[in-house]
């Protein structure tokens, strides 16, 4: 009974779980500021579950995944900053 209760309680927390906000957090920890978030949306053709660009004044050691994100790419804009791209397409 316990282990029903324990994954009824995963799974509505899991509902509930807001990976923007942590996806936010998680970027700011790098000391970067998401620049651009997509939801359920096409960018560049493709349509995305969930896309973000982070940006970083200096290079870091981004993770692999973040948040459930997979890293897709990085650049650098005129601004001389770093631009990490993630996603997670639909």
């Amino acid at each position: 009974m316990k282990k029903i209760i324990l994954a009824l309680m995963m799974v509505v927390s899991a509902v509930w779980a807001d990976i923007k906000l942590d996806f936010i957090l998680s970027a700011r920890k790098k000391g970067c500021e998401v620049v651009h978030w997509i939801e359920n949306d096409y960018e560049n053709g493709v349509l995305w579950q969930q896309y973000a660009k982070v940006a970083c004044k200096d290079p870091q050691s981004m993770p692999v995944r973040m948040v459930g994100l997979k890293f897709l790419d990085v650049s650098k804009n005129l601004k001389g900053e770093y631009i990490y791209t993630y996603g997670l397409e639909k």
